[in-house]
């Protein structure tokens, strides 16, 4: 995670890169699982890895505030994004230090874990350890939504073998441009059900980024959807 802060950090301060939407796939989870199959669109939701908080903005919104939102990331900067942002409530947004503890940020219990394109830079150990924090900080009956990088995504630019840490360097990545960063791959659906216990699988799946070009390859994604 260190090595994906320097790119990110990076990407922020000189490239202004930011979500100015939410993804396709966060709006089809909350309009199909949350207000559809599990009829839960209130209460206290932690977006992990929360970038300018463009994700926490839109669950505030397409809930009428029904959901409050709580945030962690790793780069300093986004302090300022989040302070010049009157929709977002800087006491509830934190930023940390990579792979460390954020359980006593909050003095809240969570009814949602949102983690979209995070965990998968964390290695095994730390990745263990958050989840175990995620399920300690919630309800019972939470929802937890997260997403991992299939073992099939950005093969072209995989060099060496898997870490004891469960890492793998990706050099040039589409989404760091030249920059090297480390990658916990996801191979299956049961791994991915594993990787999520004690959390109870709800419902899985898969999609896609958007390629513009044919050499990026495929950037497929799991989805996870769990509950407490």
């Amino acid at each position: 995670m260190d090595n994906s802060l320097s790119g990110y950090t990076k990407k922020y301060d000189n490239e202004g890169y930011g979500l100015q939407y939410p993804d396709g796939h966060v709006i089809r989870f909350y309009e199909r699982i949350l207000k559809y199959k599990l009829n839960k669109t209130s209460g206290n939701l932690l977006d992990f890895g929360c970038g300018n908080g463009v994700h926490s903005k839109y669950f505030q919104d397409v809930t009428g505030g029904g959901i409050n939102t709580y945030g962690i990331d790793i780069i300093p900067s986004l302090k300022n994004t989040w302070k010049k942002d009157p929709s977002i409530n800087e006491d509830s947004f934190h930023v940390i230090t990579p792979n460390s503890s954020f359980k006593n940020l909050f003095n809240v219990k969570m009814d949602f874990i949102f983690a979209n394109q995070s965990l998968y830079y964390l290695p095994s150990k730390d990745f263990q350890k958050t989840i175990e924090e995620f399920y300690d900080l919630c309800n019972d009956g939470a929802i937890i939504f997260a997403t991992m990088i299939s073992s099939k995504a950005y093969q072209e630019f995989v060099i060496g073998n898997v870490k004891e840490n469960g890492l793998v360097e990706v050099k040039s990545s589409p989404r760091l441009n030249d920059e090297s960063t480390y990658i916990n791959f996801t191979k299956t659906i049961e791994e991915l059900k594993e990787k999520f216990k004690p959390f109870k699988p709800l419902f899985w799946g898969d999609y896609e980024l958007i390629n513009l070009y044919n050499f990026e390859g495929s950037v497929q994604h799991f989805i996870y959807i769990g509950e407490k």
